[in-house]
């Protein structure tokens, strides 16, 4: 959803652990790379981990309580990254400072309106108090991460209900870590135990795990299907129509594939 111009995808769940930062690294990594001009925006005040994924840890002076305090201008809160020079990343503070969700945003947005980014990708706490209290704020589309758990799906449903009782209407899922095993949730049962419409899927690999501690995000790499995955979602963000499994390759997927297709109108 645009604001001023600008796509503002909020990353979030209620439930902790599900892969947010991996999915909000990993995607705006793969727009950029898609030739959109991107600021990724670490909000998670709980426990950033964003500049560890990509690689950024000890590097840069000044983050987004700065900008909302005045104690520097945005472009010097902005890091580029040397990989892909359409991708930003700014933070918030790693402790201290504690600022309202509201002030956090909005020096997010100066920082983006200062690299003239078309996509503001925002990575959040577990819980949904930051994209509830920007609700009024910014106009922006919140990307729903689980995995195929059923506590993270109730989850899902649940920040879904949240979000949409606070006046947001543009809500996708993203499933992480997805396998095709027998005892896992089918991608119709993901979507029913959701309840929101399913953007894409990121298939289970340990190598994006051991890459990401050494601050290689998989969307940086050729060397597995995941880039793909990434790549996919991006294209759908964009408003292209990609199908859901294209290009992947999930053990057992065959099973999954039924589901896929009659709910490949959900995918955009």
């Amino acid at each position: 959803m645009a604001s001023d111009g600008r796509n503002v995808y909020l990353i979030t769940s209620c439930k902790g652990g599900v892969g947010k930062s991996t999915v909000a690294v990993n995607l705006a990594f793969a727009l950029a790379l898609c030739g959109e001009t991107v600021l990724l925006a670490d909000c998670d005040t709980k426990n950033r981990t964003a500049d560890l994924m990509l690689g950024y840890d000890g590097v840069g002076m000044f983050d987004l309580s700065d900008v909302a305090l005045g104690r520097v201008d945005a472009p010097e809160a902005i890091l580029q990254d040397p990989r892909c020079e359409r991708l930003y990343y700014c933070t918030v503070p790693p402790t201290g400072e504690t600022l309202p969700p509201s002030d956090i945003a909005d020096a997010a947005s100066k920082c983006a309106d200062a690299v003239n980014a078309g996509c503001l990708i925002m990575d959040t706490s577990g819980g949904i108090e930051f994209p509830l209290s920007v609700a009024d704020d910014i106009a922006y589309e919140a990307v729903i991460v689980s995995t195929q758990s059923t506590p993270a799906l109730r989850a899902a449903e649940r920040t879904g209900a949240e979000l949409a009782a606070h006046g947001v209407r543009r809500m996708r899922l993203i499933v992480n870590e997805f396998t095709a095993d027998k005892d896992a949730a089918t991608i119709d049962e993901m979507i029913d135990g959701a309840r929101v419409p399913l953007l894409g899927i990121v298939p289970y690999d340990e190598r994006m795990r051991r890459g990401q501690e050494l601050g290689m995000p998989a969307a940086a790499v050729e060397d597995s299907t995941t880039p793909r995955a990434f790549y996919n979602i991006a294209m759908r963000t964009l408003g292209h129509e990609i199908p859901l499994l294209a290009g992947i390759r999930v053990k057992g997927v065959r099973k999954a594939l039924p589901q896929t297709r009659r709910r490949e109108a959900d995918t955009m």
